[in-house]
């Protein structure tokens, strides 16, 4: 019996090296089909060499204030490193949730909207990518499992129109083409608490 990840999965069936593999655990099936991340990936999972820097304290903010904050120049010398600002921020943002899907990488990649119709990105790692180094990865773990259990989560995109508050840390991506980014890129990455109001 196959059935997709992200619902109560006995057995699954991946694509892997070609071939069709059969009742593989579904652990296992999510680690042969996922390639996690490369760029700036410790900064995205909270494992970076400046992990010790980002505050604690949680700051209420809104999607129109983080996207209003200063883009990097250039990323050179931070794919382990966090920028100031921004980025050594724990935010929370209440908002809505307009869409969501799996990515490649395992990330659980949130489009969400405020109420002007500006859009951002929030992403949820899948554990097993998420080094132990990381300060956040019990968090993670536990805002990824009360997502997807309110949600069906696959790789296809899924339309919503829910409220939802997040808390996360702040992250500058590269500009390109990815679904609800923001002009500059900001993004919460990783999300560490989920909710439903």
């Amino acid at each position: 019996m196959v059935r997709i990840r992200g619902s109560a999965v006995l057995a699954a069936a991946v694509l892997a090296g070609g071939g069709l593999t059969i009742g593989i655990p579904q652990a296992q099936a999510a680690r042969v089909a996922v390639t996690c991340g490369e760029w700036r990936w410790p900064v995205k999972t909270g494992s970076d060499t400046d992990r010790h820097t980002v505050s604690r304290r949680v700051e209420v903010t809104s999607i129109r204030y983080l996207r209003s904050r200063a883009a990097p120049s250039s990323f050179a010398g931070h794919q382990d490193r966090r920028f100031r600002g921004a980025e050594r921020h724990t935010w929370q943002l209440t908002t809505r949730l307009t869409q969501y899907r799996e990515e490649d990488d395992g990330d659980i990649h949130l489009v969400i909207k405020n109420s002007s119709g500006n859009k951002m990105i929030a992403e949820i790692p899948l554990g097993h990518c998420v080094s132990s180094r990381s300060l956040w990865k019990r968090q993670i773990a536990s805002a990824r499992a009360a997502f997807t259990r309110h949600l069906h989560v696959t790789t296809s995109w899924h339309y919503v129109n829910r409220k939802i508050t997040l808390q996360g840390l702040g992250f500058f991506d590269e500009i390109h083409d990815v679904t609800g980014q923001a002009p500059n890129g900001i993004e919460l990455h990783p999300v560490i608490r989920v909710s439903f109001p």
